[in-house]
């Protein structure tokens, strides 16, 4: 009996040994079908994903371990010759709100974001959001946007372009983890709730810069690479003041800029540094002025603007503001010159000249006008583009809902000096924008009465 028991004992080891595999096996199964065990593999998809041009450094720490990353992408980078407005349109997500979505395009119009002087300097309707010092964007409802030069001239369009436009947002699981999951899902990116906190939007500026970097060298564009962003600004301006006093607008002072209410002002400023674009404003600080300066009379110049635009995006913001009927010469009769038309004036001399001889008297401002102002355009080449610059003078105007005010000829014509005062000091400024980017051959365009 022993001898027998003994005998299917021995048996049985095999048959124990086996199962105990095939256990051992199905629960590596198991764990593998219920998630897991796809982190190198992930790893190895973003450093070729989106045509390798994703910063591998930075995207590391988002990849999961526990789902296959889902990647959609085309493009003419990746597929030439296929007709696509894209260079890329790149999505890889791994699930539960990580993920990275780009967009890169050859602008043939203009820059799909806002770029208008309040824009610049209250972006996001003055709620705020982050820059990056040194790159020309902001932070959008698509993440980060940039827009960089390629002197060379970027392929894949039919129209020759050298103007490429990038955005990239990242989501690191905080940011709205069901709508990135299903904008991957459908190659689009979308914003989440509110803005990012500070360490998204850097990467989201990162992702942009390399993307940028990668393409403008594969295009052969011969420019340098795009600097890496080390950091970003909130503009928010309940977090500080990060644009007030910048060395750029202090040629805006109440005690040196004729024309302007005498006091102190506070001026501010954006914060993106670009060599394409600039803004400044202006305004007499009623707090800083109380008890020591009276308040300025009706028709004096309390809020000042300046902003310049460089190539495709001084194109962008002319568009802009004629879309709205805010340029010179919109609303003019053919062969009839921009100071001819009914709400533009030519120049300073012009405008005294009319004054003079009776012409526009008077003029009647409504409070549905919006903030009444008078607007001065010029054209320059900066640092070898067109660029276009716009200044704005606004009045101390006192109204009421539905009352109308009544400006006077005199009180037009200094406006006018008052503009072309401005464009002047702003175009000379020995920190400005135009000084440093060696603007010269400037051209006047016109006035625009933004109340009408």
């Amino acid at each position: 009996m022993r001898g027998l028991w003994g005998r299917a004992r021995q048996r049985r080891k095999p048959l124990v040994v086996l199962m105990a595999v095939v256990g051992i096996a199905g629960a590596v199964l198991a764990t593998r079908d219920s998630g897991g065990g796809h982190l190198a593999a992930n790893q190895a998809q973003l450093r070729k994903a989106c045509d390798g041009t994703l910063p591998y450094g930075d995207l590391e720490r988002l990849v999961r371990d526990e789902r296959p990353g889902k990647l959609g992408q085309h493009g003419t980078m990746l597929a030439p010759g296929q007709e696509s407005r894209s260079l890329l349109d790149c999505s890889l997500s791994w699930g539960d709100g990580y993920g990275v979505t780009v967009h890169a395009e050859a602008l043939v119009s203009d820059v799909p974001q806002a770029v208008e002087t309040r824009d610049l300097l209250e972006p996001a309707g003055g709620h705020g959001t982050f820059v990056a010092p040194g790159t020309t964007g902001q932070y959008g409802k698509r993440g980060a946007w940039l827009v960089t030069d390629c002197l060379g001239g970027l392929g894949g369009r039919v129209r020759p372009t050298t103007d490429l436009y990038v955005t990239a947002r990242v989501t690191d699981g905080t940011d709205g983890a069901e709508e990135a999951d299903e904008a991957a899902d459908a190659g689009e990116a979308t914003a989440g709730n509110g803005k990012p906190d500070r360490a998204t939007a850097l990467l989201g500026f990162r992702t942009a810069v390399q993307v940028a970097n990668v393409l403008t060298k594969a295009q052969h564009c011969g420019s340098g690479p795009l600097a890496m962003p080390k950091t970003v600004v909130d503009t928010d301006e309940t977090h500080g003041a990060p644009g007030r006093a910048l060395r750029k607008c202090e040629w805006i002072d109440g005690s040196s800029l004729p024309g302007i209410a005498s006091g102190s002002w506070t001026t501010l400023g954006d914060l993106q540094e670009s060599t394409g674009l600039s803004a400044c404003s202006g305004e007499w600080d009623a707090q800083k002025n109380a008890g020591k300066r009276p308040r300025p009379k009706e028709w004096q110049v309390t809020e000042v603007d300046a902003a310049s635009w460089s190539g495709v995006l001084g194109r962008s913001a002319y568009d802009s503001y004629e879309r709205e009927g805010h340029v010179p010469g919109w609303g003019a009769q053919e062969g009839e010159s921009p100071s001819e038309a009914g709400s533009e004036a030519g120049s300073e001399a012009d405008s005294e000249a009319d004054a003079d001889r009776g012409v526009r008297q008077e003029d009647r401002v409504s409070s549905y006008a919006g903030r009444p102002q008078l607007a001065l355009w010029a054209q320059s080449v900066c640092a070898g583009r067109t660029t276009y610059h716009r200044v704005a003078v606004l009045p101390e105007i006192r109204l009421e809902d539905g009352e109308t005010a009544v400006i006077s000829g005199k009180d037009r014509a200094r406006l006018s000096t008052t503009a072309r005062t401005v464009l002047d000091r702003y175009l000379d400024a020995e920190d400005g924008w135009p000084v440093s980017a060696d603007c010269r051959d400037t051209k006047v365009l016109g006035e625009v009465e933004q109340w009408h």
